[in-house]
C-alpha cells in the first residue's frame, strides 16, 4: 500500500490514506458503543476482551477524514510517534518508554508500572501524532478505558503543531517592557486544548480545558469541570471535542461538559495521548494505588464539517 508524505488537505494535515467517510448519520449525539464482550473465562487487566466492530457513522454535518480502530497487529507508526524521554513538567514521575505503549486485541493500551528505569521509579507511555496529523478545527472523538488510583493522570489533548518558543519569548519580553502595541497583528502564542483529563483518585470526575492568550499577551485559561455518576475507570466512555472557528465544546458520551467561544486557535494542533505518573496535580502515588495500570483506547475518529464557512 502507497502511504502519502504529510500535508496540508484544506484545514487538516495527515499523512497515510485516508478514511473514506462512513455512510449514514445519526440523529442524536454519539453514545459509547456496548461493552466489550467478555471471553469465555474472565479477562485479566492484560488480557482485555475484544472491542466490538461497529462502523464507524459520522455524527451529523461532519464526516470522517482520519481514524484509528487498533485491529493490526502492532501499532501504525505511519500515524503515531512513540515518546521516550526521562523527564516531563509538573514533578512527575514517570519514565516513558515505547514498550508501554501497544496494540492488544482491538484496543491501544497505554501501561503504567511501579517499576525502576534510569533515574526514576515509575514507566508508563505517550504517543502523538506530531507531523502525521495536525488539524486546524473538528471533531475529535476517542473512546477509551481510564486507569485508576492516587497519582493516575490521563489526558488526551492537542499541541501546536508548529510552536514558536522564539517569537513567543520576544512578544513576553515586548509586553512585559510596555512595548506590545509594536508587535505586529500575526502573534503565534501558546494555545493547548486538553480534551480529557481526569485523575485516578477521582473516578467521576473530567476536566476539559483551553489554554490560550489573548492578543495583548495575557495567559488564560477555560475549564469545565464534569462530575458523572459512574466510574471512568470500569468501563469505555466516548471523550470527544467540536472544535469551530468561533467556539470549541467539551462531550462525555454526548453531554455537554463545557463549551467557549473566547481564545480559540486558529493553526494546526497535534494530538497527544498518555498517562502521567505523580506531579503536583493528581499527587503521588501511595499505598492504595495498584499496579499495572492501563488507559486503553477502543478508537480514535476524526470528523471535519463539509464546510467551515
Amino acid at each position: 500500500m502507497k502511504f502519502l508524505a504529510p500535508v496540508m488537505l484544506g484545514a487538516l494535515l495527515v499523512s497515510g490514506p485516508l478514511a473514506a467517510q462512513a455512510p449514514g448519520s445519526s440523529a442524536t449525539p454519539r453514545s459509547p458503543r456496548p461493552p466489550k464482550s467478555p471471553p469465555a473465562s474472565p479477562a485479566s487487566p492484560a488480557s482485555p476482551g475484544s472491542p466490538p466492530t461497529a462502523q464507524a457513522t459520522a455524527p451529523p454535518g461532519w464526516r470522517l477524514v482520519w481514524q484509528d480502530e487498533f485491529n493490526g497487529a502492532r501499532l501504525d507508526t505511519t500515524k503515531w510517534n512513540v515518546l521516550l524521554r526521562e523527564q516531563s513538567k509538573h514533578d512527575e514521575l514517570q519514565y516513558y518508554l515505547p514498550d508501554e505503549v501497544y496494540v492488544e486485541r482491538g484496543l491501544l493500551r497505554i501501561r503504567s508500572r511501579e517499576r525502576s528505569y534510569g533515574t526514576m521509579k515509575y514507566t508508563s507511555g505517550r504517543l502523538d501524532t506530531r507531523g502525521k496529523l495536525a488539524p486546524v478545527y473538528g471533531r475529535i472523538e476517542i473512546r477509551a478505558k481510564l486507569p485508576v488510583g492516587k497519582g493516575l493522570w490521563p489526558a488526551h489533548w492537542l499541541y501546536p503543531q508548529n510552536r514558536n518558543w522564539a517569537m513567543e519569548a520576544l512578544m513576553q519580553r515586548e509586553v512585559a517592557e510596555g512595548r506590545e502595541r509594536l508587535i505586529p497583528e500575526e502573534r503565534p502564542w501558546y494555545s493547548e486544548i486538553d480534551i480529557m483529563e481526569y485523575l485516578g483518585h477521582e473516578p467521576n470526575v473530567l476536566y476539559g480545558t483551553l489554554h490560550y492568550t489573548t492578543f495583548k499577551g495575557e495567559k488564560k485559561s477555560t475549564s469545565g469541570t464534569w462530575r458523572g455518576t459512574v466510574d471512568y475507570s470500569q468501563d469505555f466512555h466516548v471523550y470527544a471535542l467540536e472544535w469551530e472557528p468561533d467556539s470549541i465544546r467539551w462531550y462525555i458520551d454526548g453531554q455537554r461538559i463545557h463549551a467557549t467561544t473566547t481564545g480559540i486557535p486558529h493553526t494546526p494542533h497535534y494530538l497527544i495521548l498518555n498517562t502521567a505518573v505523580g506531579g503536583g496535580w493528581p499527587g503521588n502515588p501511595d499505598t492504595t494505588t495498584t499496579f499495572p495500570q492501563y488507559h486503553d483506547i477502543d478508537y480514535v475518529r476524526v470528523y471535519r464539517r463539509a464546510r467551515d464557512f
